[in-house]
């Protein structure tokens, strides 16, 4: 597996190419909840429905000042290998001894520090938003059995026109909480089922028109 190579002085320069990208090519990224992001160790989970989606969490976790890493796809890391410095590290679904390796590593990431976050978009491939049901991979799961008092953090993430040749970014936050079930299976079912009904709530949102509790991050 690929390590991620944290480096502060990257990330800062890399935050102000990723905003100015974000402008060029979005109208908005509105947020709700984002004072949910305060319960350490957490692992959030997201839909995956465009390939924006992980220069999405870093926007919002440095807008929340997160200690944060993400789980990517090898194949995409290697290509992207520059995201290792930002907290990018490799997992490859298909070899059950090399996901495993990722599995541990992600979870000494949480048990090192504990105001660390993982981000990790269990679909495992970009599908679209409203597909069901919402199938995740087990990784999730099996990393909080290895994290006590880890946190689980649903979040939702679409993108839509309003009327502007740009599109918006509209992300719904959860609240973190704890989950135990019998086994990793049953544990992604119910996590699976939890963000499909904030992606289903996000949709009402949008739907009726109620982003008013929304915050533009750009």
């Amino acid at each position: 597996m690929l390590e991620a190579k944290k480096s502060a002085w990257f990330e800062k320069i890399f935050a102000i190419y990723n905003r100015n990208l974000f402008k060029r090519r979005f109208q908005a990224l509105r947020v709700e909840g984002i004072e949910n992001l305060n319960k350490f160790p957490s692992i959030i989970y997201c839909n995956h429905s465009s390939w924006w989606d992980g220069l999405v969490a870093f926007e919002i976790s440095r807008k929340a000042k997160l200690d944060t890493f993400m789980m990517m796809e090898e194949k995409q890391l290697r290509n992207l290998f520059l995201f290792r410095k930002l907290g990018a590290f490799s997992v490859i679904r298909e070899s059950p001894r090399e996901a495993v390796k990722s599995i541990k590593y992600a979870a000494n990431l949480l048990k090192e520090k504990q105001d660390r976050v993982i981000w990790i978009f269990p679909q495992g491939r970009i599908l679209p938003n409203d597909i069901r049901p919402i199938e995740f991979y087990n990784g999730i799961s099996r990393i909080a059995e290895k994290v006590e008092n880890s946190y689980f953090l649903p979040i939702a993430i679409r993108y839509e026109f309003f009327g502007d040749w740009k599109p918006e970014i509209i992300v719904k936050i959860g609240k973190a909480e704890t989950m135990k079930s019998k086994n990793s299976k049953e544990l992604t079912e119910k996590l699976a089922i939890k963000l499909t009904d904030i992606l289903d709530e996000l949709k009402q949102d949008i739907v009726n028109n109620k982003l008013e509790s929304y915050e533009n991050l750009l």
